[in-house]
């Protein structure tokens, strides 16, 4: 009598027998296709990357062009004029205290960075009597720069008034001192044009 009877906890479930299948094995997953790489210049990361390639290269090649660029020095007589082109562009503006100011602040800055005096910080007496036996000005030309503060010093301290002629008169001496290099003309050229009054001494009232 043969013996049928199955051993407990084994069952036998479709495909398994004479297939040679694992009994129970699970069914493997498929297998995909191994994917390339993925080109580095795509989408908006390589946009950003060549954009800011091209800003560097840009900002080096500026750099190395200024760098071989001289910088244009600018000498004091130059700037002296320049700043008395502004004064005769705006001659009929602003009022006569801050244009005494300025154009006297022209001069001393002059006085003092193309002469190395101490016009910039003395005032009007101190510098004048700094020059007395200089042989830098004749007594002539220390009369005439003389003059040009003096009548700097009314529009800036008396509250002196100046019509548009006269501020212009102030410049062009200005202008022909600049110009002469270092010495004032022997005739200042305000001796021609409409005069401001001469303002007294006003002593330790100037400023720097």
């Amino acid at each position: 009598m043969t013996n049928t009877s199955q051993s407990p906890g084994i069952s036998f479930g479709p495909g398994a027998g004479g297939t040679g299948g694992a009994i129970g094995a699970p069914t493997p997953a498929p297998i995909h296709d191994i994917v390339g790489p993925l080109p580095f210049f795509s989408g908006p990361l390589g946009i950003i990357v060549l954009v800011f390639l091209l800003v560097a290269v840009a900002g080096g090649l500026l750099w190395w062009f200024l760098g071989r660029k001289k910088a244009k020095v600018i000498t004091p007589r130059e700037a002296a004029l320049n700043a008395l082109a502004l004064l005769r562009g705006s001659v009929s503006e602003g009022n006569d205290h801050d244009f005494g100011v300025g154009v006297s602040d022209v001069i001393r800055r002059f006085l003092g960075e193309a002469l190395g005096l101490a016009a910039p910080r003395q005032t009007t007496e101190e510098f004048l009597g700094s020059l007395r036996g200089s042989l830098r000005f004749v007594p002539v030309e220390q009369e005439a720069l003389g003059e040009f503060l003096h009548r700097s010093d009314y529009l800036k301290f008396a509250q002196g008034a100046a019509t548009s002629e006269q501020r212009i008169a102030l410049i062009e001496a200005a202008e022909s001192f600049v110009r002469s290099g270092e010495r004032p003309p022997e005739h200042s050229p305000v001796e021609a044009e409409p005069k401001l009054p001469v303002a007294p001494a006003i002593s330790g009232k100037e400023v720097a």
